[in-house]
């Protein structure tokens, strides 16, 4: 499973995505670790949202400011495998180092896409 970020247009009773808007797509766990970055804490949060574009640029700017010391993002996080009984093997993936400042790189884009548009950003 995936979230995918993007621009979207409030039409009152929905969002919808807009089709030439930048995006984003990650893994549910990945995503999920930017966006407690970001400040999105609930569990809810991470299934899917929509903020205004200019809170969104706000909170990437933070992020941005304090990714060496929320985080360890200079030395990325290995992959781990694991054995369980009966010969099950569990995998991690692990992300390359710098892998959340680019991926906020894109997030800032995309913010800022839809702020000039006067739109919101979403993901699900």
């Amino acid at each position: 499973m995936s979230i995918t970020f993007s621009a979207a247009a409030n039409h009152g009773t929905y969002y919808a995505t807009a089709d030439d808007s930048p995006e984003l797509n990650m893994a549910n766990a990945n995503a999920a670790r930017l966006l407690a970055l970001l400040g999105f804490t609930h569990e809810d949060d991470y299934y899917g949202g929509v903020v205004d574009a200019q809170d969104f640029l706000g909170r990437i700017l933070i992020a941005q400011g304090m990714l060496d010391v929320a985080t360890d993002d200079a030395h990325g996080r290995p992959t781990v495998e694991d054995t369980g009984s009966g010969g099950m093997v569990w995998i991690e993936c692990g992300v390359e180092p710098g892998y959340l400042a680019a991926r906020l790189d894109v997030l800032q884009d995309i913010a800022t896409w839809a702020q000039g548009r006067s739109m919101s950003v979403a993901w699900a």
